[in-house]
C-alpha cells in the first residue's frame, strides 16, 4: 500500500469542545456515526483540550466560542502555536452572529463560523466535507465564501421542474440546492441553511405541507422564507391553508418566470432585513453573557483584560486599548489579536482633543480612515485605518475610554459603535464596582489593623445586644469569663453595670459615656456610640491611674480649701469691723467694701471647690427621704426677693402627685440653687423664670426655664466642665467662677440622674433634672401583691 493510500485509511482525529458536557457528548456521538473514518474525542473546557493536544494529534477542532476561563478563539490561537502545528481545520460554534467575529476568526485561520442552533446532521455534513479536503490534500481555505449572495433550495420530485427552476435561478445569479422528496428537503434545509425554499406540495415520503409544518416548528430554521410552488393544490381553501401554515407566498403552476423572480427578490429583501434584526438580537443576547462574566470579577487588571478580549474578538479588531482616566494612578491596558499584529507595535496618538470632544458630547467617535482624519495624529506607516472610540461613563463622570483599531479603512460602522458602547457601559459599572470593592477592602484592612493594634478594648454589640466583634484587647479584659461572638454577655458574672449602661445607651439613641467599675477594681471610662443600622460600639478606656491622681488632687484641694476658710473668715470679719470702728472717708469706705466683696467671692469659690472635691472623693453620703414639691416651693420663696429686685416673674408649676426621692437634701438644694440663681442672673430685667415639677415614668423631672440671654450652640457641650464660662456673648461683666454647673452635674449623677439643657440665643434656656423617685405606698402595695 502506498503512502497516500495509508494516509487515506487512517481515521481523521476530531476534538469537540463545549463547556456543556451534554452538548459535547451529543455532537461527538453524532460524528462517531460516520464510522471508522473518524476518531472522535470531547472536552468540556479549553484547558482540557490543551491537555488532550499534548498526547494526541487533532485534525479537526470543533469548539464553542463562549466558555469559562478561555474562549474558543483563545483555544484556537493556543493550539496553532502548539509544537504539532495545531489542527488542520478549526470550526467555531457560537450563538452570537456579531459583526467582526468572522473577521477575527479569519485572522486565526478558522475554517468556518457556525451559528447555533447546530444539528448533529449539519455537523456531520461539515465534517465529511473537511475529510474530503484532507483526503485529497486540498489547500486549506481561510474562510468559507459564498460565490453568490443567496442560496435557494429547490424541492420538487420532477427532474424537469428541477432543471427548469435551476436554469432560472442561475440566470439571476443565485446558487441552488436540489431535493427530490420531503425528507431530503428537511435534511438539506437543516444542513445547508438556504436563504429561501421553493417547495412543491406533492412529493414522496412527506408532502410539502408536512415539510412546511416541520420547518415552522423548528426554531433553527423557522425563519427561512418558503414559497409554495405547485400545480396540484389550486383551490382557494388549499391556498389559504398553506398560507395559514406559514408559507410566505403561494405560486401556482404554470407560472410567469419574471413574476416568480420578482416574488423571490421581494422575499429575499425581507429576509435580509429580518436577518439584520436577528443578528442585532443575537448581539444584544451577547451583552448578558459579557455582563455575567464582568460581574464575577473584582480585579481591575483581570476585568480590563476580559473586556478587551471580548471586544477585540467580537468586533474583529486588530488591537484594542482600554484607558482608565479618572484614577489617581492612570491605567492603560492593550490587547492584540495575534502575534503578527503585536509586531506592528501600534501606539496610540495624543488623545487630548478627542477626549475633550467626548466629554462635551458624551458620545463616541467613529474614524473611517485615520490617514485622512486629522483628529488621529499617527504615523502613516502604521497599518491602523479604522478606529472606534467609546466613552465609559461612571455615575458622576467619565472614567475611561475603550478604543478598537482595524487595519481596513471604513471597517467600523455605527452598528459596531452601538454594540461597543453597550459593552463599555457594562464595563464602566464593573470598573466602578471593582474600585469600590478595592477601596472597601483597603478601608477594611486599615480598620482591622487599627482594631488589632488598639490598646483600648473595643466591643461591638448588635441590635439585640449580642456580641458581634471583640478586638484582642477586649478579649483580655474579660477575666474568668469567656465572651462569645453571637451571644449576649451573661448577667450575674460581674458585668451587670456594663449591661445596664448598654440598655441606657440603646434607650438614649445617642453617644453616651459612663464610668464603670470593673471586676478587677479597675475603672473604665465607657463610651457607647450607636450604629445607624442597629447596635452599638463600646470603647473602654482605663482611667484607674487618672482616678488615683485625681484623688490626690482632690484631697489636696479639700485640705487647701478647708485651710483657707479661717483666713477668709478673718478677712471678711475685719473688713466689716473696720467700717464700724470709726468714721471713714469715702475712699476708705470703698476700699473696705471691695475687700469684703472679694473675700465673699473667694469664700464662695472655696466652698464650691470643696464641694466638688468631696463629691469626687465619694465622701460618705447621708441620704434622706425628701418631698420634691415642698423643696421646690421653699427654694422659690427663697429666690423671690432676688427676682423681684430685677422685676422678674418667678412662677411655679407643681404636679398633683406626691413625689419623694431619697437623696442628700443639702446637695440637691445646692444644685437647684445654682440653676435658679443662674436663671435670675442671666435673665434681663422684666424677664420670666418658671419652675416646674413633672413625673416622667419612674423619674421626677424638675425644669428651670428662663427668658434670658441664651447659650450659643457651640458652648452647650462644654458648659458642665469645671471653670468653663461662656465668653464673647456681651455679658462677660456678670460675675461667676465656672463651677456652679459642674457641681449640678456631679450632684445629680451621684443620685443616679442626669441633667439636660436646651437653649437658644436671645430666647432663653431650659435646664431639666431627672432622677429616680421613691415608689408611692399604692405602687409598693401593688408590687407586693404581685
Amino acid at each position: 500500500m502506498d503512502d497516500s493510500k495509508s494516509q487515506q485509511s487512517a481515521p481523521v482525529k476530531i476534538l469537540v469542545v463545549d463547556d456543556h458536557p451534554n452538548t459535547a457528548t451529543t455532537l461527538a456521538r453524532g460524528i462517531a456515526q460516520l464510522g471508522s473514518k473518524v476518531e472522535v474525542s470531547s472536552a468540556t473546557s479549553g484547558y482540557q483540550a490543551l491537555e488532550h493536544a499534548k498526547t494526541r494529534d487533532i485534525d479537526i477542532l470543533i469548539t464553542d466560542m463562549i466558555m469559562p476561563e478561555m474562549t474558543g478563539l483563545e483555544l484556537i490561537e493556543k493550539l496553532q502555536s502548539h509544537p504539532t502545528g495545531g489542527p488542520t481545520f478549526s470550526y467555531l460554534v457560537t450563538a452570537y452572529d456579531v459583526p467582526g467575529l468572522k473577521v477575527t476568526a479569519r485572522r486565526l485561520k478558522v475554517k468556518d463560523v457556525i451559528i447555533k442552533p447546530v444539528h448533529p446532521e449539519r455537523i456531520c455534513q461539515i465534517v465529511l466535507q473537511a475529510i474530503d479536503e484532507i483526503d485529497h490534500a486540498r489547500p486549506v481555505a481561510n474562510e468559507t465564501v459564498k460565490t453568490q449572495p443567496f442560496t435557494i433550495l429547490i424541492a420538487d420530485d420532477q427532474p424537469d421542474n428541477l432543471m427548469l427552476l435551476a436554469r432560472y435561478l442561475e440566470r439571476e445569479g443565485y446558487s441552488y440546492i436540489e431535493a427530490s422528496d420531503g425528507l431530503e428537503t428537511l435534511e438539506k434545509t437543516r444542513n445547508y441553511m438556504p436563504d429561501l425554499i421553493l417547495l412543491d406540495i406533492n412529493m414522496p415520503n412527506m408532502d410539502g405541507f408536512a415539510v412546511l409544518k416541520e420547518i415552522r416548528e423548528d426554531p433553527a430554521i423557522e425563519h427561512i422564507p418558503v414559497i409554495i410552488l405547485t400545480a396540484a393544490r389550486l383551490e382557494p381553501i388549499e391556498i389559504q391553508s398553506g398560507l395559514n401554515m406559514g408559507a410566505d407566498d403561494y405560486v401556482t403552476k404554470p407560472f410567469d418566470r419574471k413574476e416568480l423572480m420578482a416574488r423571490i427578490r421581494t422575499k429575499l429583501r425581507v429576509k435580509q432585513a429580518e436577518d439584520v434584526i436577528r443578528r442585532r438580537n443575537r448581539e444584544l443576547n451577547l451583552l448578558p453573557e459579557i455582563g455575567k462574566e464582568l460581574s464575577a470579577r473584582l480585579d481591575i487588571e483581570e476585568l480590563s483584560g476580559l473586556v478587551l478580549r471580548r471586544t477585540v474578538e467580537t468586533m474583529g479588531a486588530m488591537v484594542g486599548h482600554l484607558i482608565l482616566i479618572n484614577d489617581k494612578n492612570p491605567f492603560h491596558k492593550e490587547h492584540h489579536v495575534s502575534i503578527t499584529i503585536q509586531e506592528a507595535d501600534i501606539q496610540l496618538p495624543p488623545l487630548n482633543n478627542l477626549l475633550e470632544q467626548i466629554k462635551e458630547t458624551r458620545e463616541g467617535i467613529l474614524i473611517k480612515d485615520t490617514h485622512e482624519d486629522k483628529r488621529w495624529q499617527s504615523s502613516a506607516d502604521l497599518p491602523a485605518h479604522s478606529v472606534v472610540i467609546v466613552p465609559m461613563f461612571g455615575r458622576l463622570s467619565l472614567i475611561g475610554l475603550l478604543i478598537l483599531i482595524q487595519e481596513q479603512a471604513g471597517y467600523f460602522n455605527v452598528e459596531h459603535q452601538l454594540l461597543l458602547q453597550a459593552i463599555a457601559s457594562q464595563a464602566a459599572i464593573a470598573v466602578e464596582n471593582a474600585r469600590l470593592y478595592a477601596n472597601m477592602a483597603r478601608e477594611q484592612h486599615k480598620l482591622t489593623a487599627i482594631l488589632q493594634s488598639a490598646a483600648d478594648p473595643i466591643i461591638m454589640f448588635d441590635a439585640d445586644g449580642s456580641l458581634s466583634m471583640l478586638n484582642p484587647a477586649a478579649n483580655e479584659v474579660f477575666t474568668g469569663y469567656e465572651a462569645k461572638i453571637g451571644l449576649p454577655l451573661a448577667r450575674g458574672r460581674g458585668y451587670d453595670a456594663l449591661l445596664e449602661a448598654l440598655d441606657e445607651a440603646y434607650e438614649l439613641g445617642q453617644a453616651y459615656s459612663k464610668e464603670l467599675l470593673w471586676t478587677d477594681k479597675r475603672i473604665f471610662n465607657a463610651l457607647f456610640t450607636p450604629i445607624a443600622q442597629g447596635g452599638c460600639v463600646l470603647v473602654l478606656h482605663d482611667v484607674s491611674n487618672f482616678k488615683r491622681l485625681e484623688k490626690v488632687k482632690n484631697e489636696f484641694i479639700a485640705t487647701a480649701s478647708h485651710d483657707l476658710r479661717n483666713p477668709l473668715t478673718s478677712i471678711k470679719g475685719y473688713s466689716q469691723l473696720i467700717q464700724q470702728m470709726g468714721p471713714l472717708n469715702e475712699y476708705q469706705l470703698d476700699f473696705a467694701k471691695r475687700i469684703q466683696r472679694g473675700a465673699e467671692h473667694m469664700a464662695e469659690l472655696v466652698e464650691n471647690m470643696l464641694s466638688l472635691a468631696n463629691m469626687d472623693l465619694d465622701a460618705e453620703q447621708k441620704r434622706e427621704i425628701l418631698d420634691v414639691n415642698s423643696m421646690v416651693v421653699k427654694l422659690a420663696d427663697e429666690f423671690k426677693p432676688q427676682a423681684q429686685a430685677k422685676q422678674q416673674a418667678l412662677t411655679l408649676t407643681l404636679t398633683d402627685d406626691s413625689l419623694t426621692v431619697q437623696c442628700e437634701p443639702l446637695k440637691i438644694e445646692q444644685a437647684l440653687r445654682n440653676l435658679i440663681g443662674n436663671a435670675i442672673k442671666y435673665t434681663p430685667n422684666d424677664g420670666a423664670i418658671t419652675l416646674s415639677v413633672e413625673r416622667d415614668a419612674q423619674k421626677v423631672n424638675i425644669k428651670i426655664q428662663d427668658t434670658g440671654y441664651g447659650i450659643p450652640a457651640s458652648d452647650l457641650p462644654h458648659i458642665f466642665e469645671r471653670f468653663y464660662r461662656v465668653r464673647n456673648n456681651g455679658h462677660d461683666d456678670i460675675e461667676g467662677n465656672g463651677l456652679g454647673l459642674a457641681i449640678v452635674k456631679s450632684v445629680i449623677e451621684q443620685h443616679g440622674g442626669r441633667v439636660n439643657v436646651e437653649s437658644e440665643v436671645g430666647k432663653g434656656s431650659c435646664f431639666s433634672i431627672l432622677f429616680p423617685v421613691l415608689p408611692t405606698s399604692q405602687s409598693m402595695a401593688a408590687e407586693a401583691h404581685e
